[in-house]
C-alpha cells in the first residue's frame, strides 16, 4: 500500500504534468488560506558573467534554476514565479501541505548546500563566487487566478508575500543568506536553530515584526 509521501509525489506529479488538472485551475477562482512563502535571490552574477557569451550565461541560469527548482519540488512546494534570478516559491498552496514552514525552512537549507556544487563547477578560483540570499515567511493570502479575462495565472498574493521578499533582500544588510519571519519560526521553533536580530518593517510607517537569522536544524 502506498505511504502518505508516495501519494504526494504522484499528485506533483500529475500537477506538473496533466494539462487537464492544470485547466482545471484556471477554473478555480481561488481562497485565502495560510502558506508559507520563500524567496531565493541571486547575488554576484552580474559581476561573474559580464565576460561570458550569451549562450554561455542561459546555459548557467539553466543550471541554477534547474537546481533550485528541483530543491522545492522535492520538498513538495510549488515555485510560484521566476522574477529575473529571483525565485518564488509557495508550500501549501496549490498542493496541500501540513507542515508546510518546516518544510520551506527544510527547502533552504538545501538549497544552502547545492549552491557550493554549482560554484564549483562554474567558478572554481573564484574567492567570491555565487550567493544567495531567502526569505521565508508563513501567513494567511490569496491563492488563485490573478490576471485578465485574456490571461489568468495561479499565484500567491498579499502583505505576506511582500514580507519573505523583504526578507530575502534584508539577507544582505544582516550579512547571512537565510531569514525567517515571526510565525514561520513559531511554527517549527523546536526543529530549528536560529539567531535572533532586529525586528524590520517594509516600510517606515508599517508594524515592526521579528527577523530570525536560520541556522540550521536542531540534532
Amino acid at each position: 500500500m502506498p505511504n502518505e509521501s508516495d501519494e504526494f509525489d504522484e499528485l506533483l506529479k500529475n500537477f506538473r504534468l496533466n494539462p487537464d488538472l492544470q485547466e482545471q485551475l484556471k477554473n478555480f477562482h481561488g481562497e485565502e488560506k495560510e502558506v508559507s512563502i520563500l524567496f531565493v535571490n541571486l547575488y554576484g552574477v552580474e559581476r561573474l558573467t559580464q565576460q561570458m557569451e550569451v549562450e554561455t550565461r542561459v546555459e548557467l541560469f539553466h543550471h541554477y534554476f534547474g537546481v533550485m527548482v528541483e530543491t522545492v519540488f522535492e520538498h513538495r512546494g510549488t515555485v510560484d514565479k521566476y522574477i529575473d534570478s529571483t525565485i518564488m516559491a509557495v508550500f501549501n498552496s496549490p498542493l496541500p501541505l501540513e507542515d508546510h514552514a518546516l518544510m520551506a525552512i527544510k527547502a533552504a537549507l538545501a538549497m544552502r548546500e547545492r549552491l557550493p556544487e554549482i560554484n564549483s563547477s562554474w567558478f572554481p578560483e573564484e574567492q567570491h563566487p555565487l550567493s544567495i540570499g531567502i526569505g521565508i515567511n508563513t501567513d494567511r493570502v490569496f491563492c488563485g487566478n490573478v490576471g485578465s479575462p485574456q490571461r489568468m495565472d495561479f499565484t500567491t498574493v498579499g502583505y505576506g508575500v511582500n514580507v519573505a521578499n523583504h526578507l530575502s533582500q534584508q539577507t544582505q544588510q544582516y550579512a547571512c543568506d537565510i531569514l525567517i519571519g515571526q510565525k514561520t519560526y513559531e511554527s517549527c521553533a523546536e526543529y530549528v536553530q536560529v539567531r535572533e536580530r532586529d525586528s524590520t518593517q517594509l516600510k517606515p510607517e508599517g508594524n515592526p515584526f521579528n527577523v530570525y537569522e536560520l541556522i540550521g536544524l536542531n540534532a
